[in-house]
C-alpha cells in the first residue's frame, strides 16, 4: 500500500470530494467550472507556459484544487491578481487565493468561489474561521528547514 492509498484509507474516499464537502459551506451558489476551458492554442501556450517555468502543476489532471489555467489567463490579460510570490511564512512560491477550488485544503474567502464568511488569513500566516479557529498555520521555519545556518525564526 502506498502514501496515497494508506491517506484515501483513512479518510474514506477521494481527497477531492473530501475537501469539496469541508469547504462546502463557504461555496458561492450557484454552478462553477473550477478549470477555466481554453482554446487549443491557448492550452498550447498554457502547457508551453508550465515547462518554461516549472510551474508544478499536472496539465493532465482532470480534477484540480487549484485553477492554473484562470491563473495563466490572468497573466496574458495583465490581471492584477496573477502575480506568485514568495511566501514570507514558509518562504515558498505560492500563487494567490483568487485561484483556489473549493477542492484546496487552504480554500479561503479571497478565492472567486467563496463566500465572504469563509476562512481568512491573519497576518502571521494562519487561516482562520470566523470563530477564530486555526484551521492551516505555516510550519516554523526551523522545522521546515527553510533556515541558513545561524538564521533563527524566533523574535
Amino acid at each position: 500500500m502506498d502514501v496515497l492509498d494508506a491517506l484515501l484509507a483513512r479518510i474514506g474516499g477521494d481527497p477531492f470530494a473530501t475537501m469539496e464537502g469541508v469547504n462546502a459551506a463557504y461555496i458561492k451558489p450557484g454552478e462553477h467550472v473550477y478549470n477555466t476551458p481554453l482554446t487549443p492554442e491557448a492550452e498550447q501556450a498554457f502547457r508551453g507556459w508550465i515547462g518554461q517555468n516549472k510551474v508544478p502543476f499536472n496539465p493532465e489532471a482532470g480534477v484540480t484544487d487549484y485553477d492554473m489555467r484562470g491563473f495563466w489567463l490572468g497573466l496574458q490579460n495583465q490581471d492584477p491578481r496573477a502575480v506568485s510570490a514568495i511566501d514570507p511564512h514558509d518562504r515558498r512560491l505560492h500563487y494567490p487565493d483568487y485561484w483556489k477550488t473549493p477542492l484546496h485544503q487552504t480554500f479561503s474567502a479571497d478565492s472567486q468561489w467563496a463566500t465572504p464568511d469563509a476562512p481568512h488569513w491573519t497576518p502571521e500566516g494562519r487561516l482562520i474561521d470566523r470563530q477564530g479557529n486555526v484551521l492551516f498555520a505555516p510550519p516554523p521555519l526551523a522545522a521546515a528547514g527553510l533556515l541558513g545556518a545561524g538564521q533563527s525564526d524566533t523574535p
